[in-house]
């Protein structure tokens, strides 16, 4: 912990300390530092005077730790935090925070030393981003991991200086679409082949277009599908969360679409496959067939997963309805944006509910085409 050297000299106060830090070889090396707190006036005749101003000083000289907490906090991000990131955790989430750097901080806080950098400008950050509370809220988190990595490494000491920042930002009320039953009637008559059978297992499953994706024949077993995995991109992933992790039950009209496309899958290992023997590109697959069938009633594939809560509502099924089918891990998201299921039990009931509603109106009957050769080869 240093003390520093307070000396007057030529009208100024100037205090001097050694500083740790990163040489232009990239090697660790010790540098004298002199700078100039105040210049001697009315306010400033005794180093007493200076007591503030040189704590002030030295706290941030003593935060930095080791040398590396004279590194850019670009230099940090790009030595340090995104490789541990890329290495560690989903390639999603590596290019989440890749373009959460590059867009917003690199240019607005990239040269600031990891041991210089405080809360205000945490915040000056915030202030200076034109967006929702949500997207800012994002932000700080990048920033606050960011400086989670530097202090577990040691680079620098004492709190994190992102936590007390606030992102205020635009208010939004932002309501994602969701398909009705009306919605998904219309697309099972309209669609078949592949996008059928996508879309039949997001609409009476909701799950996510990268458990789609990651879906294997051996996790479906005529009565559940079993959520083990993601893919996105080329990339097979973990689960969102652990409780992603789950199985999903399988209603009649699904298991007819998926016991009929499993004959035309000719041993192929993925559910929906492509060409080249790895999941579907299921942009692909969207661009050329589904969105020009569908037109203005296709909304994306998530509103899938925001539709089956409200679709189950509207049957009569109590108001608790969707944790089990969503698997969420935060039950505050299922409350705000869908419906809470109880347990796994009054999911399966809630599901035979919709399959019962579904054959009473007598839809999914299925318009599946079987190609000629390879299911899904000229979807790839």
């Amino acid at each position: 912990m240093q003390q520093g050297t307070l000396r007057k000299n030529h009208g100024g106060w100037y205090l001097r300390y050694y500083q740790d830090e990163i040489g232009p070889d990239g090697q660790p090396r010790r540098r004298q530092v002199e700078k100039l707190l105040a210049h001697v006036d009315d306010d400033h005749r005794s180093p007493k005077d200076l007591d503030d101003l040189v704590a002030k000083e030295l706290a941030k000289v003593n935060r930095g730790g080791t040398a590396e907490g004279s590194l850019t906090l670009s230099q940090f991000a790009d030595t340090y935090w995104l490789p541990t990131i890329k290495t560690k955790r989903r390639a999603s989430t590596h290019k989440f925070y890749k373009e959460l750097f590059d867009n917003h901080l690199r240019a607005r806080v990239g040269d600031i030393r990891l041991r210089d950098f405080q809360t205000v400008h945490a915040q000056r950050v915030l202030d200076d981003i034109n967006l929702s509370h949500g997207s800012l809220q994002r932000i700080k988190t990048g920033m606050s991991a960011l400086f989670s990595h530097a202090l577990r490494l040691g680079f620098v000491n004492g709190h994190n200086p992102v936590h007390e920042s606030k992102p205020d930002g635009r208010r939004t009320d932002f309501e994602g679409p969701a398909y009705t039953s009306a919605d998904v009637e219309f697309m099972l008559g309209k669609l078949s082949g592949i996008p059928l059978v996508a879309v039949g297992v997001a609409a009476f499953t909701g799950m996510r277009l990268a458990e789609i994706k990651g879906l294997q024949w051996p996790d479906y077993d005529g009565k559940q599908l079993q959520v083990r995995r993601n893919v996105w991109r080329r990339n097979v992933e973990l689960t969102k969360t652990p409780e992603s992790k789950s199985s999903v039950p399988v209603i009649a009209p699904l298991r007819r679409l998926l016991d009929d496309h499993k004959k035309t899958s000719n041993g192929a290992l993925w559910i929906f496959q492509g060409e080249r023997g790895f999941a579907l590109n299921m942009d692909n697959l969207t661009g050329r067939e589904i969105r020009p069938v569908l037109g203005d009633r296709w909304r994306g594939w998530h509103a899938f997963r925001r539709g089956i809560a409200t679709v189950l509502f509207g049957l009569g099924v109590d108001a608790e309805v969707a944790a089990m089918i969503l698997r969420h891990s935060d039950s505050a998201v299922t409350r705000r944006h869908y419906i809470k299921l109880q347990s796994k039990k009054e999911g399966a009931a809630a599901m035979q509910r919709l399959e019962r509603s579904l054959t009473s109106k007598g839809q999914v009957r299925g318009k599946q085409k079987r190609p000629k050769s390879r299911s899904a080869a000229k979807h790839a």
